[in-house]
């Protein structure tokens, strides 16, 4: 199936392929019209006209299931032959995805599941409808965290197939054999068959493993004839009365099992129940009563009006405290950072890292990242994520008080605070996520504190800066991708490049009409490349698209900080315009540090230490100050970026877009002509220098040395011939002769050798010659 991003389906514009499967593509699409978003589930199949007929038949039965736990089929169409459904859209993905292969479960948290999924199942199947496809890729997590029951659209897809073996083979390929009864085995599914399939999920959430293993050939052999190995084999403290509910369901033929898949929902509730009843008159032998369970009657099956979503079970008068969700609201999904969420996601959920610093510059999305990972690993957590905000605090002192107040732990203890959230916290196991942490780094070993006397706890941190504990395991957020503009652009796969995707839907919220054109691909692109694929920065200027047309937006771009402004109103003061968002970051700086930043500014490109040293200290006394240690703050304040290099020296370098505020910050303090002096005289130096070892055993680590530093070099040539320093400038074109003629840049060169000899005309300045001493 080729891919369809970009295209338009019905109403709705891909935007996004989500999943690929056995049986279709998963895409998000984007109403053209609304703006709202549904999964568009795309069939691989070119139908006859007599399967379109059947096609659409299923589909009618599927469009009228309405039930709290099943994902809603809202339309329905066949487009060139290509039939496809457009669904609810499940922002927070799978179970698979959230409980990855090997997951072991809570107990608690396998009942709610199979509560709902088997609420979803028995109103199914009162509506004559099996599912045929349980299993955890079409269990999904919605906006409110409820599960929802995906894919009966198999039902259709049944109907697609040539024979029922075409069926099972093409399941078979997306791993569904893993979860299939033995009678749907056998080319004859009946509800009965759910109920085994939901049975198989529970066993693996219980033990991480599946029952039977092998062959695709080998699975089927074992389902249709062996038992599965007991389960207290992998679990010896789970309960007799447990695993003797799942194996029932289990059973090889149907009416061995439960009566439907809601009496084995409720078996397995009870025999929980009844475990918690025990484990609580043995360690709380003064509780009150627990015998009075809430009722486990049969009930008939309620009209689609009359569903409601399953409720977490209560064991009678022991009230289990619901997990806390303190984060705010995402309204809008999240580019080009998959990858990102789910490789934290992991380190999350890995037992021996406790402490991730998100780490990066203002602006490149940090809080946002941290806010798709706690929707992301929610269930994870067993007590819950609680969301702190930091940006409005400036004292180390508030922290505890801040976080207490959104954990809802009540002032009314004489203990001091950090006894009180160690007391909250101590035997919960939850995610903290305290964000815009740099202003009050100086806490940072309280937060290690925190972690040492609370065992289950972890935290995810939002920084601009290092923390500098032992615990902290560094995760830095980069720049989004950007688009090579050396390339022919291409409207299609530029619209695929995340910082382009990222820009495209800002302008779409302010315009809706807004569209990637051939006309305006290429502003699009150079104004994504040109703010170095810096997220804040790239929604600030999408979001003047009413005004200025991306050609016009590109044209006003050497401005940077006056177009860059006008965030959303719910946005800090700090991130509405880009000039503050990094003020925010300057301002955290020491003086020293301050005066390098803007110093640095005057670099293009990329740089060394040795360059550093000599251009941004000119007026510092080398005892006073180590510019080791202050490039190693820069870093550690994400203000600059070090480069992977594989020789003598390390190159650093700054985004464009924080060189432009460093310059602004370089001409408002009088050091800019001083600064730009320097950074000529070491760079005439370099290249003098590199000149002398043209013909020695090192030629080729100069040439490649001077590579990597010509953008300085023409900045230096610039500064002067505009300060009209003839003698420095023909000498530094001089020295540099070799270099352009052996690299190819011998027009170039002419260039700027006639420029410094024409300035010289008229002059006194004695001329360089290579047999100068």
């Amino acid at each position: 199936m080729h891919d369809l991003v970009g295209q338009q389906l019905g109403n709705y514009r891909v935007v996004r392929l989500v999943g690929r499967g056995g049986f279709a593509d998963v895409y998000l699409g984007e109403h053209i019209h609304l703006n709202s978003l549904a999964a568009l589930k795309v069939l691989h199949a070119v139908l006859t006209a007599e399967q379109q007929e059947s096609f659409v038949q299923e589909a009618q039965r599927l469009v009228q299931l309405r039930h709290p736990h099943i994902v809603r089929l809202l339309d329905f169409a066949v487009q060139a032959g290509t039939p496809f459904l457009v669904m609810d859209f499940a922002p927070g993905g799978t179970l698979r995805e959230l409980h990855p292969t090997g997951s072991r479960l809570p107990l608690d948290l396998v009942v709610s599941y199979v509560q709902q999924v088997a609420s979803a199942l028995h109103y199914a199947h009162s509506q004559r409808l099996i599912h045929r496809d349980i299993k955890p890729e079409n269990m999904l997590l919605g906006s409110q965290n409820n599960l929802l029951l995906s894919d009966f659209g198999l039902a259709v897809s049944a109907t697609l197939s040539s024979s029922y073996s075409t069926l099972l083979m093409d399941q078979q390929v997306a791993g569904t054999s893993l979860y299939l009864a033995p009678e749907q085995l056998q080319g004859h599914p009946l509800p009965a068959s759910d109920q085994y399939s939901l049975a198989v999920v529970v066993y693996e959430w219980l033990c991480g493993k599946s029952p039977f293993h092998g062959s695709l050939l080998e699975i089927a052999i074992q389902h249709l004839s062996l038992p599965p190995p007991p389960l207290r084999d992998w679990v010896p403290d789970l309960s007799s009365s447990i695993e003797e509910v799942v194996l029932q369901a289990l059973a090889k033929e149907p009416w061995q099992r439960f009566a439907d898949v809601q009496e084995f929902a409720r078996a397995l509730e009870r025999a929980y129940l009844e475990d918690l009843q025990q484990f609580s008159a043995l360690h709380y032998p003064t509780s009150p009563d627990t015998t009075q369970l809430r009722s486990l009657e049969k009930e008939e099956v309620p009209s689609a009006q009359q569903q409601q979503p399953v409720r977490q079970i209560t064991p009678g008068n022991i009230r289990m405290p619901e997990p806390i969700w303190k984060v705010p609201t995402i309204f809008t999904p999240l580019i080009g950072r998959d990858q990102e969420a789910a490789a934290v996601g992991t380190l999350l959920k890995s037992p021996e890292i406790r402490l991730v610093t998100l780490l990066g510059t203002g602006g490149i999305g940090k809080t946002r990242l941290s806010l798709q990972i706690a929707v992301q690993t929610r269930k994870y957590f067993i007590d819950g994520v609680c969301f702190v905000p930091l940006a409005s605090i400036s004292d180390a002192g508030l922290i505890l008080p801040a976080i207490a107040q959104e954990l809802g732990i009540q002032d009314a203890s004489a203990l001091p605070v950090f006894e009180q959230v160690k007391a909250f916290l101590q035997k919960k196991h939850i995610l903290l996520v305290l964000d815009n942490f740099e202003q009050v780094a100086i806490a940072a070993p309280m937060v290690e504190e925190l972690l040492a006397a609370c065992p289950q706890l972890t935290i995810l941190v939002t920084s601009r800066v290092v923390l500098h504990v032992q615990a902290e395991h560094e995760f830095p957020v980069s720049p989004l991708a950007l688009p090579d503009l050396t390339q022919p652009i291409e409207r299609d796969a530029l619209a695929q490049v995340t910082s382009v995707a990222l820009f495209l839907q800002r302008a779409r919220s302010i315009l809706p009409t807004f569209q990637l054109t051939s006309t305006n691909a290429r502003a699009i692109a150079e104004i994504c490349v040109r703010l170095d694929g810096l997220p804040l920065a790239i929604e600030l200027a999408a979001a003047r698209i009413k005004i200025l047309p991306p050609q016009a937006l590109l044209l006003r771009l050497p401005h940077l900080f006056e177009v860059l402004t006008g965030g959303t109103r719910t946005q800090p003061p700090r991130q509405q315009t880009l000039r503050n968002t990094l003020k925010w970051s300057y301002d955290l700086l020491s003086a020293s540090e301050q005066r390098l930043f803007r110093r640095l500014a005057v670099f293009v490109a990329v740089w060394t230490l040795e360059a550093v040293e000599a251009v941004c200290y000119y007026d510092v006394e080398k005892e006073q100050v180590s510019a080791l240690d202050e490039v190693a703050s820069l870093l550690d304040k994400s203000l600059l970026l070090l480069l992977e290099s594989e020789g003598r020296e390390a190159w650093l370098q700054m985004l464009m877009t924080v060189r432009e505020y460093g310059l602004e910050r370089l001409r408002a303090s009088g050091e800019a002509e001083q600064t730009r002096q320097a950074h000529a005289l070491y760079y005439l130096a370099l290249a003098e220098e590199a000149e002398r070892q043209q013909f020695g055993g090192e030629q080729a680590l100069w040439l490649e040395r001077l590579e990597q530093e010509d953008k300085n070099l023409r900045a230096a040539l610039h500064w002067l011939s505009e300060q009209h320093q003839t003698e420095l400038s023909l000498r530094l074109s001089g020295s540099l002769y070799w270099f352009w003629t052996v690299r190819g840049h011998i027009n170039e060169g002419h260039l700027w050798l006639e420029k410094a000899l024409a300035e010289s005309e008229g002059t006194t300045a004695p001329v360089y010659s290579r047999d100068d001493p």
